[in-house]
């Protein structure tokens, strides 16, 4: 949770939608051009983590920038001000035509007056349906990309019965996904990006999100603020809090889901790990 009292829409905060629904502008425009498939993922990641890194360097030359073009950097440690960026989340989906479910994933870490750190601005844009998450408990809609398209639409289908319904990783789904619905009564759905998969729990489309094949403080930031800000549950697996620039680069799981089956799917998980 943000360690500062929540006092709406600050500037650092616009900045990071802006900033979200920027590179998804530029990501959609991209995903038309005549690139080859196969080299139009690590394209298109690299002109939008341009963009915004320079963007950055204008706007708070002061703060550092952090994600997975530069692992190692240590900067960050001792920085009071930290934007994590994840400028293509789901480069599978993204190279896949038709495929809806990737994103651009903007955070700020700061440190309060008294040293606490914690998330106080971040931004989830998920371009093919004109959504930005915010961290302010608002989902903001843009257009995303000056090529037409159909009207956007929820990211899964709509839900048949009252099941619970769990998204997990297609391209990594956790070894104990089909023997925890059975044992939860549940159903899975399986997307592609982490931002996607987020955007189910807090668009009222899934109830949770599980994930065991790791991810990076880059990859999850934005997700941590924006579901925690917005009174949702986020966690470790076994129900422990995530703290962001700490030394630990990678954490090796991630629950997002609403706080009512929270204790419920901790208790259930509990004997996989």
């Amino acid at each position: 949770m943000t360690p500062f009292p929540d006092h709406g829409r600050t500037n650092d905060q616009r900045l990071a939608e802006d900033l979200a629904a920027q590179a998804g502008r530029l990501l959609t425009s991209l995903r038309a051009a005549k690139i080859a498939p196969e080299d139009l993922g690590a394209f298109a990641e690299g002109e939008a983590q341009a963009v915004m890194v320079d963007r950055l360097a204008v706007a708070r030359p002061d703060d550092v920038v952090f994600g997975e073009w530069d692992p190692d950097s240590n900067a960050r440690i001792h920085a009071d001000r930290v934007w994590f960026v994840d400028p293509l989340d789901g480069v599978r989906s993204y190279v896949a035509e038709g495929r809806p479910d990737w994103a651009v994933q903007v955070a700020l870490w700061e440190k309060d007056p008294e040293g606490v750190g914690g998330i106080t601005a971040c931004a989830i844009a998920m371009p093919a349906y004109g959504r930005v998450l915010t961290g302010r408990g608002a989902t903001t809609y843009q257009p995303m990309s000056i090529i037409p398209g159909p009207t956007p639409g929820p990211l899964v289908p709509p839900r048949a019965d009252d099941r619970l319904r769990i998204a997990v990783s297609e391209a990594a789904e956790p070894e104990f996904a089909e023997d925890l619905a059975a044992e939860l009564d549940a159903t899975l759905t399986r997307l592609g990006s982490g931002g996607g998969k987020t955007a189910t729990v807090v668009e009222d489309e899934c109830d949770a999100y599980i994930h065991t094949s790791g991810h990076h403080q880059w990859d999850s930031a934005a997700t941590y603020g924006v579901v925690r800000q917005r009174g949702l549950h986020a966690s470790h697996l076994d129900g422990t809090d995530l703290h962001y620039n700490i030394d630990e680069i990678e954490f090796p799981d991630l629950l997002v889901c609403k706080p009512d089956v929270a204790d419920r799917i901790i208790g259930a998980v509990a004997q996989y790990l």
